[in-house]
């Protein structure tokens, strides 16, 4: 009917929706994880350390 309202999908239809979206991004957040890191942010970092480990002498 016109003007009526549609209801919302059950749980059960929902999930089936929402699942392969979970698996994807699941999937993408792996591949990042498997990347190297870059060089630049390796010696970032290890500049940062050193400096702690200056800051923790004195």
């Amino acid at each position: 009917m016109p003007g009526e309202k549609e209801s919302p999908p059950k749980r059960s239809d929902r999930w089936r929706y929402d699942k392969p979206l979970s698996d994807a991004l699941r999937e993408q957040y792996k591949q990042v994880l498997r990347e190297p890191v870059p060089e630049r942010l390796k010696k970032l970092i290890e500049e940062l350390k050193e400096r702690e480990r200056k800051e923790q002498k004195d």
